[in-house]
């Protein structure tokens, strides 16, 4: 028994409004990592300032992680009650919101501000999946590629910028107003949508539902090691190589590397994923890719550059496949919706723990070499999970 409430097709849309959709959505996507990537080569200012360890430091990274994992059913739920458009709108005012926060003096409204921002990023996360699949079904994978290649320039753009701004007179905290004003600009951008109301329907099918198949746990568990993963190197790898000697300057830019060659690989997994029936070997050799450039930077850090890069295009390529694979295991808009909601509150909880663990591990050994040890077991689970995530199934 399936009870439908029915909506006009998004392909009845004059052109200019799809054309308008895309550059709203493609907006939407640039602020969906910028705001905590700005965060990370500002650690050392903000630990300065408000006087925090390792552990709490690693918080503030690993706060908006723990959002998208605790607030994605939420996420979804919001999206069937007001309408994807009107719920991603409420996303980018959250980020601004929360970045007008992070401005306010005190370790309390630092940590209030990255929680909103946090809250309004897991909104997004969760239905342009659904915006994209629902407004553009004969090009998802191109779409795809596009947003996922805007979420990681975004990032790779705030993470270059927002130490030669703090450092050029701004400050750590109008740095980061900086890069979370950007969300306001998508916001302005996106207001032509909420002409339109996408209500998802009801679906009913005699009580299935996603977190049944075993799809959904496999996707799960891949976005989770390289959400984990993602996340640790983008809070502590200026850090690590400081330690090893390297100029704070460098290693801004390796972090920024990191992001940007990311974007390439962003872009091209997403479309290669949907030229294919099964992506399995797409994936192996993304977690290769991980797993070469972690051990490169325990055994030969002097070349971080090299490393930077080989992990940047791995953590592209890791993200772009598994936001492609909800959108390409999913049966529906609907589907896709609770595809991404359920996969994203599951993988994004494992990955919330990365910048804490990392931090716990590096005081508890006083080095790097036990953290990149567990970076690369968690390569190693992301491979697994890739096997069974990668076949041609759908939920």
């Amino acid at each position: 028994m399936m009870e439908v409430r029915v909506r006009d097709p998004a392909g009845a849309r004059p052109r200019c409004a799809g054309r308008l959709a895309l550059l709203g959505v493609v907006l939407l996507a640039l602020n969906l990592r910028a705001a905590i990537a700005g965060l990370a080569p500002l650690l050392p200012d903000v630990r300065l300032d408000l006087g925090l360890g390792s552990g709490t430091a690693g918080l503030l990274t690993t706060l908006p992680v723990l959002c998208f994992g605790l607030l994605s059913p939420l996420a979804a739920l919001l999206g069937r009650r007001i309408g994807v458009e009107q719920a991603l709108l409420l996303a980018m005012l959250g980020i601004v919101a929360g970045s007008l926060l992070r401005t306010v003096a005190g370790v309390g409204w630092v940590i209030a501000g990255t929680v909103v921002i946090g809250a309004g990023i897991t909104v997004g996360n969760v239905l342009v999946p659904s915006f994209v699949k629902q407004d553009f079904p004969d090009r998802q994978g191109r779409v795809t590629a596009l947003t996922t290649a805007a979420l990681t320039g975004g990032a790779a753009v705030a993470a270059a910028v927002t130490a030669p701004l703090a450092h050029a007179g701004l400050g750590w905290r109008g740095a980061l107003l900086v890069v979370g004003g950007l969300a306001a600009v998508a916001a302005v951008a996106w207001l032509p949508q909420l002409r339109r109301r996408h209500v998802a329907p009801v679906v009913r099918l005699g009580g299935t539902t996603v977190l049944r198949s075993p799809v959904t746990w496999q996707l799960a568990v891949f976005m989770g090691m390289q959400s984990l993963t993602y996340y640790a190197v983008l809070a502590w790898l200026p850090t690590l190589l400081g330690d090893e000697g390297v100029p704070a300057a460098d290693a801004g830019w390796s972090l920024a590397l990191f992001n940007l060659l990311g974007i390439a690989t962003a872009m091209a997994a997403p479309a290669l994923a949907a030229r294919r029936r099964d992506q399995r070997g797409l994936a192996l050799v993304t977690c290769l890719a991980w797993a070469v450039g972690l051990l490169g930077l325990l055994l030969l850090p002097a070349l971080h550059l090299l490393w930077a890069a080989l992990t940047g295009l791995a953590q592209g390529a890791g993200i772009g496949l598994a936001l492609a694979l909800l959108v390409l295991r999913a049966r529906t808009p609907e589907s896709a919706r609770d595809l991404s909601g359920a996969v994203q509150s599951v993988g994004y909880l494992l990955g919330s723990t990365g910048p804490v663990v990392l931090g716990m591990l590096h005081d508890a050994s006083a080095g790097w070499t036990v953290p990149l040890v567990a970076l690369c077991v968690a390569i190693a689970v992301m491979a697994v999970a890739a096997l069974g995530a990668g076949r041609d199934r759908q939920v």
